[in-house]
């Protein structure tokens, strides 16, 4: 495990400059029905009242059912449904980390996969 210092802004601020072509790939498939959601997050308290998100980056498919108020999305899978063109790529799909404050807790595979992104910014090596 690597525990990044400052990480966490570094990560939203690439995934921010990513966002209008997600937006667009979502507007342009809407029609379809489905929608790509780039991340999923779980938010876990600790024993101690601290709280932690868990984030998984990739693609995790939904379908939109309803309209209005009564909207909702039912999750499909993380294989992209057949009928759909290829969505644009992020450079995070795989990466798995713990958000802790400002810093990020990430497996040495994450890491690697996503290290010029954090590059520049102070790394401890975990044991």
């Amino acid at each position: 495990m690597v525990i990044v210092y400052g990480g966490y802004s570094r990560i939203r601020d690439y995934l921010d400059s990513l966002k209008p072509a997600l937006y667009s790939y979502n507007s342009m498939i809407r029609p379809t029905g489905y929608y790509l959601k780039p991340v999923h997050k779980v938010y876990y308290r600790t024993t101690g009242g601290r709280s932690k998100v868990y984030e998984y980056y990739g693609r995790y498919w939904w379908r939109i059912e309803g309209q209005g108020s009564r909207r909702r999305l039912i999750y499909v899978g993380r294989e992209k449904p057949p009928s759909l063109p290829d969505p644009p790529v992020t450079g995070l799909e795989g990466v798995k980390l713990i958000v802790d404050g400002k810093d990020v807790v990430l497996d040495c595979t994450s890491y690697k996969r996503i290290e010029h992104i954090l590059s520049g910014l102070h790394v401890e090596i975990l044991e």
